[in-house]
């Protein structure tokens, strides 16, 4: 799965905020001198201390903080968030690895051999799987988790929820090649993103809909897993996810003794790491940077980010029902205004966004949404008035006895959050909506976005390779559990769908720009910034930072690579 979604990112100041700066440089552990860092996003780069397994040490732990411990602990539903694909990473498998620009390299741990041919004019890929591949619970990998991922990924049968239908619902057959331990992929016809489908693969015990759906709720399942750590501890409540060397392990040599998630709100975490209880920690603004840039034996690790955080407008919520009402608060919103507080004593600037496909850095970016909305308080009232919405004595406007009041849930306690939410509210009241703040703690994102309890949400999303097309669906079809504003139309699911199936990137580019446009002509949805991301990190600690599309979304490394440099 390529787009993931993060906490409350547009207006939140959590553990995965993309919301970070540049400082001076420095140099690195290994005598390298490191960027400046990103000043603007047309800078794309990486800090991660990237190191061999011969440049590490044996042993030793990692304390990491995490936002939240999902409830949703399978990494392919489409109800898990990013914390439920790192807390995965650590102990399922992982077939293929990428480097920071998205390039792609097979885990040899699993498959000794992966071959792409054209058959008939369709393109056909073949796994073979390692003979040592096993699950925890004793279960030989078959060709049949490759059958299985397909199977609750295509589409076909809805009764699996999942995050995105994209390029699974382009494979025609997945079959048994000359052993069991050989799985042969046919597409219908030519498919450009083979490369990108079956990083993850689906345990036996939940190829059915039900146990899909179900059976990882509050329950990691280490038995069902497979790689070179698994979970010695599991406390929800408690807050905290542990790790140790997997004992049935076959491949590469895990090097820590113990690695550990804790879970944190934001402040907590930054005040962890100054104390010297976890080993890195996201910078979300420049207060926070202040507090950690001068904790010593500190590497500050910027780069590029991979994210897009927008806000949510709920279509079926009754006073947004009406998609000129979307589009006029829309109009109200000084996005310019809302990136200069996020922004504030970072030295960093970059343009408005307007795309969810593609990023400014990419090839074929276009500023739809650009094209579409523009910051004006007075056409916004005018808008407001034209579909009916009257403004009272109050100042607050009303329809049918009904007045514009809307919900926002903001998570995280950063002040950054409420300064953004503050300033969002005073927007809407100076065009005559009422908005109602309602804070929450970061451990409740994934319960506000998978039960859509708002009216308004600033969240985001972020991004495991560069290919956009390719989750075009993910963003813009009508039945995608990431199409959380539920404002396009189902009609619109033929030509979004068949952008990836097109047989060159120039033209999926050309047909995913104008799906998007017309899209985006439903107001559901509104890009507010992209951001670099900083992480402060103890000296020593290898493959961990901000690295683009690197390993888990563009921070954490191969699992049996994390470690402390020699």
């Amino acid at each position: 799965m390529r787009r993931i979604a993060l906490s409350g990112l547009a207006f939140a100041a959590t553990a995965c905020l993309v919301l970070s700066g540049c400082s001076g440089g420095g140099t690195d552990d290994s005598g390298q001198k490191q960027s400046k860092g990103a000043t603007s996003e047309n800078e794309v780069l990486t800090s991660y201390n990237p190191q061999p397994a011969s440049n590490l040490k044996q042993g030793g732990k990692v304390t990491l903080p995490i936002v939240e411990i999902p409830d949703q602990l399978n990494p392919l539903n489409g109800n898990g968030s990013l914390y439920t694909s790192k807390i995965a990473w650590f102990y399922q498998p992982v077939l293929s690895f990428n480097d920071p620009k998205g390039n792609i390299t097979y885990n040899t741990d699993y498959l000794t051999d992966v071959k792409q041919t054209t058959v008939g004019g369709d393109t056909q890929v073949t796994y073979d799987i390692n003979p040592k591949a096993k699950w925890n619970d004793g279960q030989a990998m078959d060709w049949t988790i490759f059958r299985d991922t397909w199977n609750a990924l295509n589409g076909k049968d809805q009764a699996y929820v999942v995050g995105s239908t994209d390029g699974y619902s382009s494979i025609a057959s997945v079959k048994k090649g000359k052993d069991d331990r050989e799985a042969v992929v046919t597409f219908d016809g030519k498919f450009v993103y083979w490369k990108s489908l079956f990083s993850q693969v689906l345990n036996p015990h939940i190829a059915k809909a039900d146990a899909f759906n179900k059976a990882y709720v509050n329950k990691p399942h280490a038995e069902w897993g497979a790689g070179p750590y698994t979970i010695s501890k599991f406390d929800a409540e408690g807050g905290t996810v542990s790790y140790k060397p997997n004992p049935k392990w076959w491949g590469a040599k895990a090097h820590l003794d113990e690695f550990t998630f804790v879970q944190m709100e934001d402040s907590a975490s930054i005040n962890a790491f100054k104390n010297g209880q976890i080993d890195a920690v996201e910078a979300g603004n420049a207060e926070e940077l202040n507090q950690v840039k001068s904790v010593k034996g500190t590497d500050l690790r910027r780069g590029t980010t991979t994210s897009n955080n927008l806000l949510v407008f709920n279509s079926t919520s009754p006073q947004l029902k009406d998609p000129a009402v979307r589009k006029a608060l829309m109009e109200g919103i000084d996005r310019a205004q809302l990136a200069k507080i996020t922004f504030q004593g970072l030295g960093y600037t970059e343009p408005l966004p307007g795309s969810f496909l593609l990023y400014p850095f990419q090839k074929g970016y276009q500023d739809n949404f650009g094209k579409l909305v523009k910051f004006s308080a007075a056409q916004a009232k005018k808008d407001l008035d034209a579909a009916g919405w009257k403004a009272g004595s109050d100042g607050v406007r009303a329809k049918g006895g009904q007045k514009l009041e809307l919900t926002f849930p903001t998570i995280g306690d950063s002040a950054t959050v409420k300064a953004r939410a503050t300033a969002l509210a005073q927007m809407m009241k100076d065009i005559g909506v009422q908005l109602d703040i309602k804070a929450h703690p970061s451990a409740d994102f994934n319960k506000v976005f998978t039960q859509r309890a708002f009216d308004i949400f600033g969240m985001g999303f972020i991004s495991s390779d560069p290919n956009g097309m390719l989750y075009i669906c993910q963003m813009y079809c009508s039945d995608s559990t990431l199409n959380v504003s539920r404002s396009v139309p189902k009609s619109m699911d033929k030509e979004t769908k068949a952008v990836t199936n097109l047989p060159t990137l120039d033209q999926q580019i050309a047909a995913g720009n104008k799906a998007e446009l017309e899209a985006m002509k439903t107001y559901g949805i509104m890009p507010t910034h992209n951001g670099p991301t900083i992480w402060a990190v103890k000296k020593g600690l290898a493959n961990y930072g901000a690295a683009q599309f690197y390993g888990n979304y563009g921070i954490i490394g191969r699992p049996e690579l994390i470690g402390w440099q020699k």
